[in-house]
């Protein structure tokens, strides 16, 4: 190995003590290492090169209870390699539980990573810690309290929302490996919903936009609120995504359903290279997640079927023989015969 910064020059009798048969020196070393790291608030590249190097090699080859104690240092350490908190916080739990719960290291696209990946003692201190954050102009999706699928998505589409654009792309890239979305997530007729919403942007109609994404996905109307004015945009592109609508069309409805995008061409353009990179399968299991956080209420199902929905007079299909009244056809066929 290479010889220690100064910071580390302390540790050289120890990194020749670790050879020696019959005496494991790594749980010591791990702790020491950390010890002296800790002591300054900050540190050059170098001795974090070096620190965060031989802490991995050891984080992997010791024993738990030294890991759990590297992992309550490091908690509350702002300092600490980016590197090494991620190999914490996805280790067991009783290592990762004071990462999870304290760290100021991980991001919100961090957190909805070890959601998915760790499974559910994971996703449930994550949970915690999102609920003793400071409120966001936008309340915490409600879910009933035995429903623990619908609690861990609830809590993925709170960090989706709560992400910045760079980790949401991180997010939905990563969603692309995650477990496939279950069959029926896609809604049937799609291309007649791409049509629907492409007509109500155009109008900038946004309460029949986001009636349409309510109604095609399933999701709450306060959710498809939420999603449609967002300021950032990817929810929209989400929903074009997992629609396969062509980019042309996503393009104009980014640029007419939401002044706040619409009034940047070059955030439009942004939304739809997300578009390009993001795969469709990412964009149903972020659609699924939704479903599952927030779906839509039965009453307001039963009450306001899709049928019922306003459409424009373009795109208003003839009414049914039935629903004509022949007594004014017979009446007025005459009368315009004669006209002309």
């Amino acid at each position: 190995m290479a010889k220690p910064p100064p910071t580390f020059a302390s540790l050289e009798g120890l990194l020749d003590h670790r050879q020696r048969d019959g005496f494991d020196i790594r749980p010591t070393l791990l702790r020491v290492l950390t010890d002296l790291y800790l002591q300054k608030p900050t540190h050059p590249t170098d001795d974090e090169r070096y620190y965060t190097e031989l802490a991995l090699r050891l984080i992997n080859s010791t024993d738990m209870p030294a890991r759990a104690a590297v992992a309550e240092r490091l908690a509350v350490y702002p300092a600490a390699p980016r590197a090494v908190i991620l190999r914490l916080a996805r280790d067991v739990i009783d290592v990762a539980g004071p990462i999870l719960r304290q760290s100021p290291c991980l991001t919100p696209a961090d957190l909805a990573l070890i959601t998915v990946e760790c499974g559910s003692a994971h996703a449930a201190i994550i949970a915690v810690r999102l609920r003793r954050r400071e409120p966001r102009p936008n309340p915490p999706i409600e879910v009933g309290k035995n429903d623990r699928a619908g609690t861990q998505a609830a809590e993925l589409s709170e960090l989706f929302f709560a992400a910045d654009g760079a980790e949401r792309q991180l997010i939905l890239m990563n969603l692309e490996y995650a477990a496939p979305a279950a069959p029926g997530v896609a809604p049937t007729h799609a291309n007649e919903i791409v049509r629907r919403l492409e007509t109500w942007a155009l109008a900038h109609n946004v309460d029949a936009f986001t009636r349409e994404v309510e109604f095609a996905f399933g999701f709450s109307s306060r959710l498809a609120r939420r999603m449609v004015s967002d300021d950032l945009g990817e929810p929209i592109v989400v929903v074009a995504k997992a629609l396969r609508a062509p980019r042309a069309v996503l393009e104009r409805i980014l640029l007419f359903v939401n002044p706040r995008i619409g009034q940047s061409v070059q955030r439009v353009y942004e939304l739809a290279t997300r578009y390009d990179e993001i795969s469709t399968q990412a964009a149903l299991r972020l659609v699924e997640i939704w479903q599952e956080a927030d779906p839509r209420e039965q009453d307001a199902h039963r009450q306001q079927p899709v049928a019922r929905r306003p459409v424009p007079d373009a795109a208003r299909p003839a009414s049914p023989p039935a629903a004509r009244r022949p007594l004014d056809q017979r009446t007025s066929r005459p009368r315009s015969l004669i006209s002309r």
